[in-house]
């Protein structure tokens, strides 16, 4: 385990990448899923917010975009969703996302939560939940230290 990268690491992000794009389950529940989501974790333990962007061909990670930057980061924490770049946009800090991971917390008790902020057309991201229910479930079997 003296190898597994910290949650919410650039190191972390590029197994989750290549753990959903090789998870024939999570495949199938993406099918033809094309879309950029962002996620944002808010007060790592290196005192850092992180963002990382994860655009979606056909169910395929096909880039992810991470930005680190010392927390509290103004401008990630004020800065707008533009819509048109991003079907998405899920911030919370780092414990929910660790809750989250744990499975102590469920995408719809984390969206109920006044912790998690979720922006976006609420109808998409509805119709989209089986995506974002595998991506959890997919980042919960990448060995990680927290």
């Amino acid at each position: 385990m003296s190898d597994a990268p910290r949650y919410w690491t650039p190191e972390y992000v590029e197994r989750f990448v290549q753990a959903l794009n090789d998870d024939d389950a999570f495949q199938d529940t993406a099918g033809s899923f094309s879309e950029t989501i962002e996620l944002c974790c808010l007060d790592t333990p290196d005192d850092e917010d992180v963002s990382a962007t994860y655009t979606f061909e056909e169910g395929q990670v096909t880039d992810a975009d991470v930005w680190i930057d010392e927390a509290p980061s103004e401008q990630m924490r004020e800065e707008g969703v533009d819509t048109d770049a991003v079907m998405a946009r899920a911030t919370a800090p780092y414990d929910v996302w660790v809750q989250m991971d744990q499975g102590e917390m469920g995408a719809t008790e984390a969206i109920a939560s006044p912790d998690y902020k979720i922006d976006g057309s609420m109808m998409q991201i509805m119709s989209n939940m089986g995506v974002f229910r595998g991506m959890m479930s997919v980042a919960a079997d990448v060995e990680k230290t927290y």
